[in-house]
């Protein structure tokens, strides 16, 4: 249909209501003409559609921020309600208010209209207006009251309104604006791609760093450091040489806003995709500052929603994840701790500094606070320090150095007190030899650089062996054999100084082996053995690690032995998973107030009661590791000697306690992982590993702010013995749209906070209760996805339909329900599962998910030519990863599948035989554990064996990938070889069928059917 609008009113008729086209065209039906209104306080059209809102308070946050805005995030188009579509007169707006917008909060995408979204016809460069010359009038001036008549009503084009909002008027005598666009004496209106170039000026660029009047700016610089902004959503979004509709959805930033279908095969290389990006505003930070990185602490959502309201809609869990000690972490230190009054929130990027300078709004709470006066003065050397060179401003996360008032006693020297099972069944294994060798090969990397480090060594079987060490003497060993009621033997010399009790125990951990490998003693008390560390650490706190190859039976804190054979697979198994008694919980309790941490291992696969003994490191922030194949000489004795030393050797916290504060509005509901809850938002922590994750879920009890604010404070005593305190803050902005909710949730955030919360509720519950609720929270997120964000949202779909940001998430789900952690039928041991089910608590979402849940599969036949080798900046390249799916798996091909805790190579029926050669040295070779030789010369390939240094190369690079947590043991997998190493590859592909729950294409497929009849 070809028609074109009439012609406007010559200026004598002239109403005041200039028609423009705006928006998309709806088909053939003419362009719609939007009437421009007045904005006033009690109407704010851009607020219903993500534009301009009314500010608060004069104009700026009570959080110090700019003006609030409605949504920081893109919202789907809606034709005929962007903010540029509505007509603001300069003249109709209060003097104030015309001051407070700055051009960058308009998303340039609003001003530029691609020539896609309007049919030839109608261009406004192609529309025959006769040329009439504008009714003259003088421009309105600043701060002048609204005038009355046609022009308070005229409309405005892009670059008017950018003026009108920034406060700036046209020049006298200079030329006015068209009366409507494509007149030649004004410049293009809008920007159409392909009719030539874009103007030099854009409304985005007009008023770049004006001020608002009368207002503070907030990070203006004091000493000539220019404030840095962020881009606002939209910029930079386009993809280069495109057609105008594409590049404006990409300015838009609609490629968030992404859906996929959920079929084939899953993107597993999304796993390793950072989290969707938070779009803060401009000004939200005080000064240009590093974000928090997601290794410390990550949110489940990038875009919060405002209300509670919303949050329950969409079904997302609102949680944290922090991380406070990273391994090889590299943190500033701050000069001096600067704290709010109120909240005792510590200063921030996100703070705002008023009044000249002179005081600062805290980001949680608003209140306004004095700026020390050593804010910017360096004591040290007399001088004037640069405010914005400050490192609790410059970075998301600080250290303090705690002064005297952050210590209720000066901090204590590590301590480790070694509790080694010597009874007949840890002889048989040969464990009190390895673990003795293990020990003193690490001593040497105990964390001892001030010289205070202290240890003792303590037997166990039915009775008490110490050894007292003195200094130049001879090693003594006493036994204690009244385990009712202990007494130390000895008033020193148990608890020894390691440097200066070193050669007393290098003589005693030699020995040990030798000195119980003939001991026929049965029994194992171990809970007097804990009665006697207390009794050598209460005082100053420490570590007891217990190393256990039989179930206490022996003294208070005996155990009785539980059948679990007939009852695995069975709803009786629960009842397996939770302590007997509460002897090891009031004992942990005990331990957590004289801060004393307890690490667990378990060796050999005799009954230990795992479940009651591993509450001792659960409830003290400690570790618990399991190694059920334990038997001296053997691969798993070599893996235990170097993880057990990598722990030891780890740079832990010690005396810690960790609270997590929150903007007003939020809540902290509940707490997962390894602690002591001392308060409702104290967690007690007596030792801090690196890498050690705590999660924390959220609740929206008000509605929130336009952007909130998270900061975990971590008080702790490093190994060098000085008070810390670790900072991190991290701010996200909030949003009142579905969309964007979805579109910005972290997938691998969300997987991990369910499947930590899915175990917290097994070992209180029932494991099918925790397995039901984990796929009921999956179904409830894709089900309201459905609902709210797609065409589908009532009535049966063909296909399940998720947000690009969680495409993994029924991926991750089901690999989570295939976990020993969670694991169906009757093959999991109990002791297996509660060493699953801690790691799950403890570790953070990047080793969790991958390789750990999601196994990594490489096809080392097929390795590219750079593939294994150094990619010049130090770090290895890496193969393509592979689904995990046996059907990957050729018959002439080798594969390699790494789950971190172990390793399987897998080996076709059809495979050459010099490409085994080249592998592992030999030509042929059998299922089961295998030790994978190293056949380089000193790092350089040697003819032949290119193939074994390439892989070499990749496993060191996925020991570094987890951090060298974990030595995995290597086992070969024939495709027609030993059945117990096929069932254990079939367990760790996690995308096929197996008798514990369905395969990956069956488990969308049931999502679905269950989301179309709304049975979840």
């Amino acid at each position: 249909m070809n028609s074109r609008p009439p012609p406007p009113p010559p200026a004598s008729q002239s109403n005041g209501r200039a028609g423009t086209p705006v928006g998309f065209g709806s088909g053939s039906s003419p362009l719609t003409q939007v009437q421009a209104r007045p904005l006033s306080r009690a109407s704010t059209p851009g607020a219903a559609n993500g534009g301009f809102a009314e500010p608060q308070s004069g104009g700026r946050s009570p959080f110090g921020g700019p003006p609030p805005q409605q949504n920081a995030y893109p919202q789907p188009p809606r034709p005929q309600q962007y903010p540029a579509q509505q007509a603001y007169p300069a003249a109709s707006l209060p003097p104030q208010q015309q001051q407070q917008y700055p051009p960058a909060s308009l998303p340039p995408q609003q001003q530029q209209y691609p020539s896609a979204s309007l049919p030839p016809q109608q261009y406004p460069a192609q529309q025959a207006y006769p040329q009439q010359q504008p009714q003259q009038m003088s421009p309105p001036q600043v701060g002048s009251p609204p005038q009355m008549g046609a022009s308070s009503r005229r409309r405005l084009y892009p670059e008017q309104i950018a003026s009108a909002y920034a406060g700036q008027q046209s020049p006298q005598g200079a030329a006015e604006a068209p009366a409507y666009p494509g007149a030649p004496s004004a410049a293009p209106a809008f920007f159409v791609p392909g009719a030539g170039p874009a103007p030099a000026t854009s409304p985005s660029t007009l008023m770049q760093g004006q001020p608002m009047q009368g207002q503070p700016i907030q990070g203006q610089p004091m000493q000539g450091q220019p404030m840095q902004g962020q881009p606002m959503y939209g910029q930079g979004q386009g993809q280069g040489q495109v057609d105008g509709l594409t590049q404006q959805f990409g300015q838009m930033g609609m490629a968030e806003f992404q859906t996929v279908v959920l079929n084939g095969r899953p993107d597993l290389a999304a796993l390793d995709e950072t989290p969707p990006a938070m779009r803060l505003a401009p000004g939200t930070m005080c000064v240009a500052a590093s974000e928090c990185a997601p290794q410390f602490q990550r949110s489940t959502l990038n875009a919060v929603p405002r209300t509670d309201k919303l949050l329950k809609k969409t079904r997302l869990p609102l949680g944290l994840l922090v991380t406070p000690v990273c391994a090889d972490d590299d943190v500033a230190v701050a000069p001096d701790i600067v704290r709010c009054r109120r909240c005792r929130t510590y200063i921030n990027p996100f703070v705002a500094f008023t009044d000249g300078g002179r005081r600062w709004r805290c980001n949680m709470c608003g209140l306004s606070n004095d700026v020390p006066l050593t804010f910017d003065y360096d004591s040290a050397t007399q001088t004037q320090k640069d405010r914005w060179a400050r490192a609790d401003l410059r970075n998301a996360v600080v250290e303090f150095v705690a002064p005297l008032e952050y210590m209720v006693r000066p901090p204590m020297p590590p301590a480790y007190v070694f509790l080694i099972d010597v009874s007949y069944a840890s002889a048989q294994l040969g464990a009190p030899g390895v673990v003795a060798q293990t020990i003193r090969d690490t001593l040497d990397q105990l964390p001892d650089a001030d010289g205070r480090t202290r240890v003792a060594i303590i037997g166990v079987d039915a009775q008490l062996h110490f050894f007292q060490m003195r200094t130049g003497a001879e090693p003594q060993q006493l036994v204690v054999g009244d385990v009712d009621d202990v007494v130390l033997p000895a008033p020193s010399d148990l608890l020894v100084n390691l440097s200066d009790a070193r050669s007393s125990l290098d003589i005693v951990l030699e020995r040990f082996g030798a000195m119980f490998s003939n001991n026929h003693g049965v029994g194992n008390a171990l809970g007097p053995a804990i009665r006697a560390a207390q009794q050598m650490l209460g005082g100053i706190g420490g570590r007891i690690v217990a190393i256990m190859a039989s179930p206490p039976t022996t003294g208070e804190g005996l155990v009785e032995p539980r059948a679990e054979g007939r009852d695995l697979g069975t709803p009786r198994e629960s009842e397996l998973l939770r302590a007997q008694g509460t002897w090891y919980k009031n004992v942990a309790a005990d331990c957590s107030r004289a801060q004393i941490a307890f690490d667990t291992v378990f060796v050999g696969q005799q009954a230990m009661d795992v479940a009651t003994v591993g509450g001792l490191a659960r409830y003290t922030g400690g570790t618990l590791l399991h190694y059920p194949a334990f038997m001296a000489g053997r691969p798993e004795a070599v893996r235990f000697s170097s993880e057990f030393g990598q722990h030891l050797a780890g740079a832990a916290g010690l005396e810690a306690v960790l609270r997590v504060r929150a903007s007003k509005g939020l809540r902290m509901s509940a707490y997962y992982g390894h602690f002591f809850l001392r308060s409702l938002d104290l967690l007690a922590l007596p030792s801090v590993d690196p890498g050690r994750c705590y999660a924390v879920d959220l609740e929206i009890d008000e509605t929130l702010p336009p952007v909130v604010y998270f900061q975990t404070a971590l008080l702790h005593t490093t190994a060098l013995g000085e008070r810390r305190i670790r900072v991190v803050t991290q701010a996200v902005p909030t949003t009142d749209n579905a969309h964007s909710v979805f579109h910005h949730a972290d997938q691998s955030a969300i997987a991990a906070l369910l499947a930590k919360k899915a175990v917290d509720r097994a070992l209180s519950a029932r494991l099918e209760d925790a397995r039901e609720a984990l796929q009921h929270k999956t179904l409830e997120i894709l089900g309201a996805f459905k609902t709210l964000c797609t065409q589908a949202s009532s009535g049966a779909a063909t296909q399940l339909q998720a947000p690009r940001a969680l495409r993994l998430l029924p991926l991750l789900t089901l690999a989570t329900l295939k976990h020993p952690a969670l694991r169906g039928g009757n093959n999991v041991r109990v002791a297996d599962r509660i060493a699953a089910m801690s790691l799950v608590l403890t570790l953070p979402p990047e080793t969790l998910l991958q390789p750990l849940l999601v196994p990594r599969v490489y096809a080392l036949h097929e390795l590219e030519p750079n593939v294994g080798l150094d990619d010049g900046s130090g770090s290895v390249v890496m193969p393509q990863l592979l689904p995990l799916s046996a059907e990957v798996l050729a018959p002439r091909g080798v594969f390699l599948v790494y789950s971190g805790a172990d390793a399987i190579l897998w080996v076709g029926r059809d495979v050459d035989p010099s490409m085994i050669a080249s592998l592992v040295g030999e030509p042929h070779v059998q299922s089961g554990v295998f030790t994978f030789p190293d056949l380089s010369d000193n790092g350089s390939p040697r003819p032949g064996f290119e193939l074994n240094m390439r892989t070499n190369n990749l496993l060191r690079a996925l020991s570094l990938l987890c951090h060298g947590m974990w030595a995995p043991p290597m086992f070969v997998c024939r495709e027609d070889g030993d059945q117990q190493v096929r069932l254990l590859l079939a367990q760790r592909l996690v995308e096929d069928m197996d008798t514990a729950a369905p395969s990956y294409s069956q488990f969308l497929n049931q999502m679905r059917d269950k989301i179309n009849r709304g049975s979840f």
